[in-house]
C-alpha cells in the first residue's frame, strides 16, 4: 500500500516546531538547527516511501542521530585545527631562542585546547573576543581557558627549569586593549 502524502504533511505541520526546538537546544545555532530539521524530514519522507511508519518518536531518533553526526564533525574539525597549531608550534620552535624553545616545549605538553588558546592570544595576537569567535565560545570562556592555560604552563616552566618566565605570560597581558 502506498503511503498517504497527507499523513506526512499532517505529521510535519504538527511536529516541525518540536523537532526544530529539540535540535536547536542541542546545537545552539539556529541556521544549523533548521538544516538538521530539514534533513530529518527529508530522511523521514524517504523512509516513508519505503514503507516505514514515521512517528514523532522516529523523528526525534533521526534528529538525535544527525546531532551526533554534527558533534563528531565538530570534534574532528577541532582536533584537526589543534593538530595544525601544534605542528606550527613545533616548526616555529626550530627557529627560536632557548627560552622560547622551553616555552614551546611546555606548550606541546599542554592539552591541545590549552595550547591553542595560548597560541591564538600570544603568538597570533588575537584579542579575547577574536579568539572566542575562532573557538566558537564566549569571550568569558576564553578568559577562563586562558587563565587556566597560563597557570598550567607557568607551573610546568617553574617546576622543570626554574627559568624566568615572560612577565606578559605570567601576569596575563592585555589582550583587548
Amino acid at each position: 500500500m502506498e503511503p498517504d502524502p497527507e499523513d506526512f504533511t499532517t505529521l510535519y505541520k504538527r511536529s516541525y516546531r518540536t523537532i526544530l526546538r529539540y535540535i536547536y537546544q542541542r546545537v545552539n545555532d539556529h541556521a544549523l538547527a533548521e538544516d538538521l530539521t530539514a534533513e530529518t524530514y527529508a530522511r523521514a519522507l524517504e523512509k516513508q516511501k519505503n514503507g516505514v511508519t514515521i512517528t514523532v518518536g522516529w523523528l526525534i531518533r533521526a534528529a538525535r542521530n544527525l546531532i551526533g553526526n554534527e558533534y563528531q564533525r565538530r570534534d574532528r574539525a577541532q582536533a584537526r585545527m589543534q593538530r595544525i597549531v601544534i605542528e606550527e608550534l613545533t616548526a616555529a620552535a626550530r627557529n627560536e631562542n632557548e627560552d622560547d624553545l622551553e616555552v614551546r616545549a611546555a606548550m606541546a605538553r599542554l592539552r591541545p585546547a590549552d595550547a591553542l588558546v595560548l597560541q591564538l592570544t600570544y603568538w597570533d595576537g588575537l584579542s579575547a573576543s577574536e579568539a572566542a569567535t575562532f573557538l566558537d565560545c564566549s569571550t568569558g570562556a576564553v578568559w577562563v581557558r586562558l587563565t587556566r592555560a597560563r597557570a598550567k604552563i607557568r607551573s610546568m616552566l617553574m617546576e622543570e627549569s626554574h627559568m624566568s618566565i615572560s612577565p606578559r605570560l605570567v601576569e596575563g597581558g592585555d589582550l583587548d586593549g
